[in-house]
């Protein structure tokens, strides 16, 4: 784990002290550690070895097969392939299992990744499991916001909640990985507490390369015509992805624009100011000379309003517009 140590603390004590809750639900922003203390979680419940005190010795079979998705009593939902909802036979037939006793070990183990895209009929199914939990069964959800999730469902777990992890922590994290010292300041810098993040985008350069597309199609928008904009938002929206999909795929990209934006408006208050984005410098003073403080704040509050209404399912392509409509024109 980077970061966490809190969280890794209390797991431990619960497991030394024989007093493991049913179901935990550990909620935070993509990319900050959630998985990874669940799977870790689960290495140090059933660990043939160190298991008693809250550790996990890496080497046994429990500590060797549950990272790899391979042992028999751990049992991980994901969205079935083409979607990304998690449904309700898919928690039904997790219910089936986690009413057997354990294979071979003291847990059966239930992870959900990213709960909030349950179906509201497969939410329903596991609330029942929750209400009645088997013996020796531990359920561990995940999710960016515990708000998303019904309110039942919340209050039967016990809640971690991961904040972002310091910048250093981060940078020290690339460094043993090998990553420049330069290369990992900025790769921590965009990762705004997200180690996962940092170490996806350091492990995969495309990535990078992605981003670095993405924010030039920010540069080029701001210089279009509402045309060539409504244009822009057409060449997004493939009618063959699955709606989810692209739901996703548009948050992400928001999130990096909503990146470069904050840069520009902190930058306009204090010119001194150290940006996330230091690669993208120059786009950053193009908008500051374009832009006053007003109109760059107001450029924020779009992408925020368009993050929030793609959230709660409005139409994207509509959003998106309404976005090219609000975002203000500069000309070189």
């Amino acid at each position: 784990m980077v970061g966490h140590s809190w969280a890794e603390t209390l797991l431990q004590k619960h497991i030394k002290t024989q007093r493991v809750r049913h179901a935990y639900l550990i909620s935070g922003d993509e990319g900050v550690g959630k998985r990874t203390l669940a799977l870790k979680f689960a290495m140090a419940l059933n660990c043939s070895k160190d298991g008693e005190e809250g550790k996990h010795c890496q080497q046994c079979r429990a500590c060797t097969l549950i990272p790899a998705g391979l042992y028999p009593d751990m049992h991980e939902i994901t969205p079935e392939q083409g979607t990304t909802s998690i449904k309700v036979d898919q928690v039904r037939e997790l219910m089936q299992q986690l009413a057997l006793s354990p294979y071979e070990s003291r847990w059966r183990i239930a992870l959900i990744a990213d709960f909030e895209r349950a179906t509201e009929e497969a939410a329903n199914a596991l609330l029942k499991t929750l209400e009645e939990p088997p013996e020796k069964v531990v359920v561990i959800l995940t999710a960016r916001d515990p708000a998303s999730l019904l309110p039942t469902i919340v209050s039967r777990c016990e809640e971690l909640p991961l904040r972002a992890v310091v910048k250093e922590e981060i940078i020290e994290e690339l460094k043993k990985r090998e990553v420049s010292e330069d290369r990992a300041a900025l790769i921590a810098g965009i990762a705004q507490g997200r180690p996962g993040w940092a170490i996806r985008y350091a492990d995969e350069p495309e990535k990078l390369e992605a981003r670095e597309e993405i924010i030039g199609q920010l540069s080029q928008t701001l210089q279009a015509s509402i045309s060539e904009r409504f244009d822009y938002v057409g060449g997004l929206l493939s009618p063959k992805e699955d709606l989810d999909i692209q739901r996703q795929k548009v948050l992400d990209l928001l999130r990096i624009w909503m990146g470069v934006w904050r840069d520009a408006l902190q930058r306009s208050f204090n010119p001194e100011m150290g940006i996330v984005n230091r690669d993208q410098s120059k786009l950053v003073e193009i908008m500051n000379m374009a832009l006053d403080s007003e109109a760059l704040h107001g450029s924020v509050k779009a992408v925020q309003r368009t993050q929030e209404a793609i959230e709660h399912f409005v139409n994207i392509r509509l959003a998106l517009e309404v976005l090219m409509l609000d975002l203000p024109f500069i000309r070189e």
